[in-house]
């Protein structure tokens, strides 16, 4: 069985000016670094094979924190980042609301009639990001794998692995910056584990 640790990358500073970030991107703020800290006390115990990383760069910048002092082999991969947000890249959710509304509600509240066409689709994050696993388990039978990757990228692999319709993608938990969500392969099954976990902010 592979298991593995999929965490979001910790806060940025566009995340705290509620700015759409994709593809683009921002450092992580000092909140972000002290979480990602403390995540990694936490984490400490568990013995990973290996990481893999979206190669953004908020999610390199999470991951060095997390495996710092670990001889750990880290491989950055394109088909962990965020899903790409097209126009919306770099703007605040102000702005988009006032140009965008509706595309932007459906988004929001219903993922099923949202229709990308500046943007990447939920099916095709799904699709990468699954492949990417699938990818990963077939080289790591039996061991646990550390991921940081983006809450789009997480919703979409929990809401495949869930075998759930788009239309439940935003289904609570809230993907928090540094919240690890535990997922498993058994052979060619999937299992979720645990969903957005916080406990090391607590």
């Amino acid at each position: 069985m592979t298991t593995f640790y999929l965490v979001r990358h910790g806060e940025t500073q566009w995340n705290q000016e509620q700015r759409l970030q994709g593809w683009l991107d921002s450092p992580l703020t000092e909140n972000g670094r002290a979480a990602a800290q403390r995540l990694h006390k936490q984490l400490q115990p568990i013995e990973f094979a290996a990481a893999y990383c979206s190669s953004s760069g908020r999610a390199r910048e999470t991951m060095d924190i997390l495996t710092a002092k670990r001889q750990l082999p880290i491989v950055y991969e394109d088909d962990l980042r965020e899903i790409y947000l097209g126009d919306w890249q770099g703007q605040t959710i102000e702005d988009i609301l006032a140009n965008h509304k509706l595309d932007y509600e459906l988004y929001t509240n219903y993922p099923a009639q949202f229709i990308a066409t500046h943007t990447e689709s939920f099916g095709a994050v799904t699709e990468r990001a699954m492949f990417t696993l699938k990818k990963i388990a077939d080289q790591h039978p039996d061991e646990t794998i550390l991921i940081v990757s983006h809450a789009v990228t997480i919703k979409c692999i929990v809401n495949a692995i869930l075998q759930r319709s788009i239309s439940e993608l935003w289904t609570a938990p809230y993907i928090h910056g540094t919240s690890v969500t535990v997922i498993e392969r058994q052979e060619q099954q999937w299992a979720v584990k645990e969903i957005g976990n916080l406990h090391h902010l607590q």
